[in-house]
């Protein structure tokens, strides 16, 4: 009986009905080049169309490669716990089954990878969007000021003088996956957006990183389900809200910190914190109920000096001076007069 190939990179795969795109992501993990140091874990998250089916063809194909859970619906954090729980790979990353990976360059990680052992490693990221027109608009994402396939020292390395904007993301960053379970990474299930916990949490418990000139990851910009959709932000402000909450949380816990370790955290609440923001814009009037979560967030955005460049306007001033419901109340009505007054004169 023949040994079972060490497995270099896990890939998770959450599923939830989406047999229109998973054939594409599948194809491109899977093709002949790919090596069985690849470990594909696709997580059938209770799906009502073909996406299981889709799932079984690809696993008789490379059953060196693809494992598949078949579960009921938890929703993406809970496919990325029981991935993690499952996975064998030196290295452990999410893959949204909408999105897919550039064969050639995987293949050539996997090589990489074989004489790699720091904590986290970076790759690149292309974005492919399909506008309103049918355009397809393609965007790569290179970091600023960075020595590519350099290994950097985590606790010196400020990475917002280092970036244009999300450049580390769930869909750029791989860590240890010893890492992620001697931090009990665990995604709040049942809720979008746990793709920060994903990021920030382990950032605190990693010594070293290196940044590979390599465009592995496409992002693709065009599903109305998607959590970065207007829709899907308008709806979820409990969400995002829950995920900061837990992000601050293990701030608190901390007893010290290393200051560039602690703006590295807070860079990470600092891009949660635009959805929050936008999400929050959207809401007509905010209950009883349901402030004392969002004063949370913003409570711990002053306690913590986070420099949010919505939340320093002088409409989000007042509330936060105040820190009355009323007053966010107020804050929302003055947010969408300025918005559609700027909009009238625009001529839209």
């Amino acid at each position: 009986m023949s040994q079972e190939p060490y497995k270099l990179l896990t890939l998770v795969i959450p599923t939830y009905n989406m047999e229109k795109y998973l054939t594409k992501c599948l194809e491109s993990v899977t093709a002949p080049c790919i090596p069985p140091t690849l470990e594909v874990i696709v997580v059938n998250d209770g799906s009502k169309d073909r996406s299981l089916d889709i799932m079984k063809a690809f696993q008789q194909k490379r059953p060196d490669i693809i494992r598949i859970i078949d579960k009921e619906n938890g929703h993406y954090g809970s496919c990325i716990n029981a991935g993690l729980q499952m996975a064998k790979g030196k290295y452990f990353r999410p893959l949204d089954a909408d999105d897919w990976m550039d064969t050639e360059v995987l293949s050539k990680l996997l090589n990489v990878l074989k004489n790699c052992d720091t904590d986290l490693f970076i790759t690149l990221r292309t974005e492919y969007k399909i506008d309103k027109n049918n355009r397809h608009i393609v965007t790569h994402f290179p970091f600023r000021n960075v020595e590519y396939n350099k290994i950097y020292d985590i606790s010196s390395f400020n990475i917002s003088e280092h970036t244009y904007g999300d450049e580390f993301n769930m869909h750029s960053m791989t860590y240890k996956t010893e890492i992620l379970r001697q931090v009990n990474l665990r995604h709040i299930e049942g809720i979008c957006y746990t793709d920060f916990q994903y990021c920030f949490l382990p950032i605190d418990h990693i010594k070293d990183f290196i940044i590979f000139d390599l465009y592995l990851y496409y992002y693709f910009i065009g599903r109305e389900e998607q959590s970065t959709s207007v829709q899907s932000i308008k709806g979820n402000l409990s969400h995002i809200c829950k995920v900061i909450n837990s992000m601050v949380h293990h701030l608190d816990s901390q007893i010290h910190q290393n200051p560039t370790i602690l703006a590295n955290q807070i860079h990470f609440i600092d891009k949660a914190l635009n959805i929050y923001v936008i999400s929050l814009r959207w809401q007509r009037k905010i209950t009883e109920q349901n402030y004392p979560e969002i004063f949370n967030v913003i409570d711990a955005v002053d306690r913590y000096h986070i420099q949010n460049r919505i939340l320093n306007k002088p409409y989000f001033r007042l509330w936060r001076k105040l820190k009355t419901r009323k007053a966010l109340n107020l804050t929302l009505a003055l947010y969408r007069w300025a918005h559609i007054r700027k909009f009238r004169k625009m001529g839209m």
